[in-house]
Order: structure tokens, then C-alpha cells, then sequence
């Protein structure tokens, strides 16, 4: 185990190191070659090869399995996510971490790409989630935020919580599973890279909003979504993914990447297109079988509206309008989503090729 964590940007004192971990977030100019590590998935980063993970939290889960840590005694992030507390958990009550290795890293991949996660997971990640975020609009210091965090997932571990927002957020996935698997929305797995989620007019009418959010990055699991991306992911996860549903003037469109995408993800597919632009965990994207297709497409409406593609990419932006890790999405002139006039058939039957 690491002795001593430090958040950066906290206004506390940073203790003096001889050698320093770096996780998750990218190394500040005290990072000493040759001294320190990087154990990150951001991008760029000179995480050593044997440590390769898709989380951050993987990768510090296997240091300290590979590792004897003494010498080690500081572990450095920049930023507060389920991801960064649960890397630097693991470094520092590493007994603790390797007892709940699946459940923990179950958790991050669900704070970072949305993924699905075991029930154990799920209270992990929303307990953390709602916690941070009541700390961080009190503006408490990242330092204590951790502190704060970390005694929090001793509790989450054992499953004891007080809060009802984790089992409501629970109880939103459960129901979005339960819609899926009755029915009530259409999955149909088109190919091995590529499925289709239909989402109904019933569920339409009852909720546009509802029908149309896409979460921002680590966000609180709400009852405010008909098919929680974490749901989709439990089956598709290293898929594109059409999300359609009917409206009384025609059908919407999201197409989605997987969540992962933004990060160094050794162990998962990478969809074809996300090129690394040299800023921190930003890409420019460009696939042509999609954008032949968009063109298709394109020619084929009849609806007002275009066809709009993502040009440039982040954990947080994508197409004005939508959010990562939406690529695609039929839009209004002022970027607003629209219903187009073609079906989801022909819809699919053309994307769906660009994959295969």
C-alpha cells in the first residue's frame, strides 16, 4: 500500500516524495522519469505495457499485484471521478481493493464509459457519485473530497448506505433492463459490431426528454431515461449502437460509440474512425464507409434537417446538440435533434453496412 495520496489543485500541504505514482490524470512538471510512474488510461501516457488496462483503476490494480510497493509513498491525481478515487484507493488501501478487485473495477468503467456493472458495482459507483457531487458543489477541497470518498466505499463495499439516491438510481437501471428485455424497446443485434434499439412511440409521447438524454461524463443515475446507456452496454458494449425511436412526424436517430473510446483501452474493440489529436484524450474523427453512408442517407431524406457527423471529439462534446459518445444524430437547422423521414430499417441497413 501508498502511504500518502495527494489530490492536485488542493490547497492543503503536498508531502514531500521520493518516489510518486501518478494515476488516472496526467503527471504535473514534477513527474521525474525514471522515478515516478504513470499507471493512466488518459491519453497521451507512458504507463509501462504490463500494467495495461482500460481503467485506471485496472492498472493500479495490477501494479500492486505485480508489485512489492515499498519505496513507493505518494499517489498523485488532478481531478475528482469514480475512476481517479477508486485508482488511488486502490493504491493506498490496497488489501481492501484486491478483496473487491471485479466489483471496484466494475464501478470505475461504469463511472468513465457507462458500462454495465454488478449489483455490488452499482451501489459503488452511485454512492461515490452522489457523494462527490454534493462535495463538489459545496466547492470542499479535492484533498477532502477524496478522504470523504474513500471512507464512503469502505461502507459502499459492505453494501451499507443511508442514501435513497442509490437505490433509486438502482431501481431506474432495473427498470430500463426490464423494458429491454420485455420488449417493451426493441434490441435486435444486427452483426457482430453493430445493434439497433428501438424505442417506441408509447414511451415517446409519455417523455421526449426522456426519450432523448444523453448523460454528461460520470453523471448520477436518474429515473430520466428510457434506456440507460449502462443497459445497452450490458449486451453491446463493443458495439455501435443505432438508438431510434418513433415520433408522430417521423423517427430519431443517435448513433453511439462505444463509451471507452476516448481512452487507451488495450483490452477493448476499437471502432474504426477516432484519431488522436495530440491534446489530452482528444480526437478528430473521420471513417469514410460512415461518412459514404451519412451521404446516403443524406440523399435519401425528405424530413428538414441534416445528417450531422462529429468532426472532432472529447469525453465531454461531440455534435453541438447531443454529447459523446454520440457520432451521429439527425439535427435541425439549430442543432437541436429531429425527426427524420426515413425508417429504421432502411436507417439500419445502411449504417449498419459501414461495419460489417
Amino acid at each position: 500500500m501508498i502511504p500518502h495520496f495527494y489530490i492536485l489543485g488542493s490547497k492543503t500541504e503536498r508531502p514531500v516524495s521520493r518516489r510518486t505514482i501518478f494515476t488516472d490524470g496526467a503527471p504535473d512538471a514534477t513527474f521525474r522519469p525514471g522515478i515516478d510512474v504513470e499507471l493512466s488510461h488518459w491519453l497521451p501516457n507512458t504507463t509501462p505495457d504490463v500494467y495495461a488496462a482500460d481503467t485506471s483503476t485496472e492498472i493500479c490494480m495490477n501494479f500492486i499485484s505485480q508489485n512489492d510497493t515499498d519505496g513507493w509513498d505518494l499517489a498523485i491525481n488532478n481531478h475528482v471521478d469514480v475512476d481517479g478515487v477508486l485508482a488511488v484507493f486502490t493504491l493506498v488501501h490496497s488489501k481492501q481493493a484486491m478483496l473487491h478487485r471485479e466489483t471496484i473495477i466494475q464501478a470505475a468503467e461504469m463511472g468513465d464509459f457507462s458500462n454495465w456493472g454488478n449489483h455490488a458495482a452499482q451501489i459503488l459507483y452511485q454512492g461515490l457519485t452522489v457523494l462527490m457531487d454534493d462535495l463538489k458543489a459545496k466547492k470542499t477541497d479535492t484533498q477532502h473530497v477524496y478522504e470523504a470518498c474513500f471512507k464512503q466505499t469502505f461502507s459502499l463495499l459492505e453494501g451499507r448506505t443511508d442514501d435513497v439516491r442509490v437505490v433509486q438510481g438502482m431501481e431506474a437501471l432495473q427498470q430500463s433492463v426490464n423494458r429491454v428485455e420485455s420488449g417493451g424497446i426493441l434490441r435486435r443485434e444486427v452483426h457482430a459490431r453493430f445493434a439497433h434499439y428501438h424505442i417506441p412511440s408509447t414511451l415517446v409521447k409519455a417523455s421526449l426528454a426522456k426519450t432523448l438524454k444523453i448523460p454528461a461524463f460520470n453523471e448520477e443515475i436518474k429515473d430520466d431515461m428510457w434506456l440507460h446507456p449502462q443497459v445497452r452496454n450490458r449486451l453491446d458494449k463493443e458495439k455501435i449502437q443505432l438508438v431510434s425511436a418513433e415520433a408522430e412526424q417521423g423517427w430519431y436517430y443517435d448513433v453511439w460509440y462505444p463509451g471507452y473510446m476516448w481512452a487507451d483501452t488495450p483490452h477493448s474493440w476499437r471502432a474504426p474512425g477516432f484519431i488522436f489529436n495530440g491534446s489530452t484524450n482528444g480526437y478528430m474523427y473521420g471513417y469514410e464507409p460512415l461518412e459514404a453512408a451519412v451521404r446516403t442517407l443524406q440523399k435519401l431524406e425528405t424530413a428538414n434537417g441534416t445528417w450531422m457527423l462529429a468532426h472532432e471529439l472529447s469525453p465531454f462534446s461531440s455534435i453541438s446538440g447531443r454529447n459523446f459518445p454520440v457520432v451521429l444524430s439527425f439535427l435541425s437547422e439549430n442543432n437541436q435533434p429531429a425527426a427524420s423521414e426515413l425508417p429504421p430499417e432502411r436507417v439500419v441497413l445502411i449504417l449498419a453496412s459501414a461495419f460489417e
